[in-house]
């Protein structure tokens, strides 16, 4: 029979697990980064074209489309990542570092 494992044993194995997906986060986040900036320059791209589109045309269906594109505010969404996988980074530092009770006389 198996002996269980301790909790200072499962704590370590899932604040590492915790590391681990942490760490797939922080490389996905590169290509949501890259995802994110091909967007901006896309809207760009739709900005110029609602500042140069004649002011009549403004209110028009092809107007309202065009502010719906630019009013889309992709830096904080980015901004918002950022600080989320901080946050979690150093949530789960703090969990891998932790000295552990070991139980009653054993501290």
């Amino acid at each position: 029979m198996t002996r269980p494992k301790s909790r200072p044993q499962r704590w370590a194995e899932a604040a590492s697990d915790a590391s681990e997906a942490l760490h797939d986060m922080e490389e996905a986040k590169g290509k949501f980064e890259d995802a994110m900036n091909t967007l901006q320059s896309i809207k760009d791209e739709y900005e110029e074209w609602k500042d140069n589109m004649p002011e009549g045309l403004s209110s028009s269906p092809l107007g309202e489309k065009l502010e719906e594109v630019t009013g889309l505010d992709f830096e904080s969404a980015s901004s918002s990542i950022d600080s989320a996988i901080s946050d979690a980074r150093s949530t789960v530092d703090d969990a891998e570092a932790i000295d552990l009770p070991r139980g009653f006389g054993k501290d």
